[in-house]
């Protein structure tokens, strides 16, 4: 395993590969190097975002660079207050490590990962995450990326209703310059492409946006 750790802090570092001896870890001073191909998780030190009021934006660039990749943020006990859920990532580590806690955390969030990894199956619908294919049937659906990204969205998260604006920051990032109506666009395009099954795993949530049908 590949792990990305963005920090200007050596003792940190240092420390943090002592807990992942099994696995590589590579350091980065900021975000602009890394993508998604490079790593398998990327760990943030959080003193190196800057304050509370840019970390989405921080993360929503981060989130567009590295896609799913799993994030996990490290934070101090003077900050743990300022730990927001909006945020995109998937888990926090407190610093100074715990002994086994670095490992232990890394380890279930990429065994969900891996379950992610996974062939979806809803209907007569077949979404194989890993290749970046969709079946219908026998038939193979091509989807733009986005269209792709979006599907996946609400395949993973089925029963959770998104709004548009959240739909908006997570496929697109929060820089993203066009309005809500893109993801209506795209939503169109999806209905189109999968027909009468869209509605059978799209709903729509009426003045809300939209979900996957558990």
């Amino acid at each position: 395993m590949k792990i990305g750790l963005v920090s200007k802090n050596s003792e940190l570092l240092d420390d943090f590969r002592l807990n992942m001896s099994d696995s590589e870890v590579v350091g980065f001073r900021n975000i602009d190097n890394i993508s998604r191909e490079k790593c398998n998780i990327y760990v943030i030190d959080y003193d190196e975002i800057g304050d509370p009021e840019s970390t989405q934006f921080y993360l929503s660039r981060l989130r567009k660079k590295i896609l799913d990749t799993p994030v996990v943020i490290i934070l101090r006990v003077n900050t743990v207050s300022e730990l927001q859920s909006t945020w995109f990532f998937d888990d926090f580590i407190l610093y100074p490590f715990r002994k086994g806690e670095v490992l232990a955390r890394v380890k279930r969030i990429m065994a969900d990962k891996i379950d992610d990894d996974e062939e979806i199956t809803i209907g007569h619908l077949r979404v194989n995450i890993k290749e970046y294919t969709v079946y219908l049937d026998d038939e193979k659906i091509e989807l733009t990326y986005k269209e792709f990204e979006l599907l996946r969205l609400f395949l993973q998260n089925r029963g959770t209703v998104f709004s548009r604006k959240e739909v908006l920051n997570r496929i697109w990032g929060m820089e993203y310059i066009g309005g809500t109506r893109t993801v209506d666009v795209h939503i169109r395009r999806l209905r189109s492409k999968l027909g009468d099954d869209f509605n059978t795993i799209i709903e729509t949530v009426r003045n809300v946006g939209y979900k996957c049908i558990e």
